[in-house]
């Protein structure tokens, strides 16, 4: 009767143990909630911008578009690929009145000598942030703790500080310049349409579509 009961006992305790795993992994696979419609960290990162270095305030930049385009680390492979590309994309996100800014949690010293050495981000022109204590990657849930780099991820903010849109890819995924370009540029047209929606494809100049009231 006791060896039943030590069974018995047992099969109870391996019960609970794997629904408590089940439990816990479910957990870890539930998703995050959505950044979209939250506002930027008021945070002040160092910079290197045009062959100097300097304190940047994300705050400051309310009443402008935001591009927070993060990446995994200089003196890589496919990062300068898309900061040149960015570069190329730089004074038409300009002219819609928005301002790039490229960050990783590299030092400031870094990206100096990366700008300085590589033939890829010769026109590169935009401040190159850096997250060096993580904790802009972490406040937006871009940060991989395994490596102390930041994913690859792209962030529209509106002029009042408030993520209107994002991505975030593998580091193994680069990403179009001319695809966020798009999306700022739908995100604008939203932004001053009064309730017009964006549809599929949408390109700058297309109308918008009027939901019937």
């Amino acid at each position: 009767m006791k060896t039943v009961n030590k069974i018995l006992f047992l099969s109870l305790v391996i019960s609970l143990l794997s629904c408590s795993n089940a439990e816990q992994t479910e957990k870890n696979t539930l998703p995050v909630q959505t950044l979209i419609g939250t506002n930027i960290p008021s945070l002040t990162l160092d910079a290197y911008h045009k062959g100097t270095i300097k304190k940047v305030s994300l705050q400051s930049y309310k009443g402008k578009w935001l591009i927070l385009f993060f990446y995994p680390g200089d003196f890589t492979f496919v990062c300068p690929t898309e900061l040149r590309e960015l570069s190329q994309f730089y004074e038409d996100f300009r002219s819609d009145n928005a301002e790039v800014l490229s960050i990783s949690t590299d030092s400031v010293y870094v990206h100096k000598a990366w700008k300085e050495s590589s033939e890829s981000l010769k026109q590169v022109t935009f401040p190159m942030l850096s997250d060096r204590t993580a904790k802009l990657s972490k406040a937006l849930g871009v940060y991989d703790e395994n490596t102390g780099e930041a994913l690859r991820a792209s962030f529209i903010v509106n002029p009042d500080g408030i993520i209107v849109a994002y991505e975030i890819h593998d580091p193994s995924i680069g990403r179009s310049a001319g695809e966020l370009l798009r999306k700022l540029d739908a995100a604008i047209a939203v932004y001053k349409g009064g309730g017009g929606l964006c549809p599929a494809g949408w390109k700058k100049g297309d109308p918008l579509i009027k939901p019937i009231q």
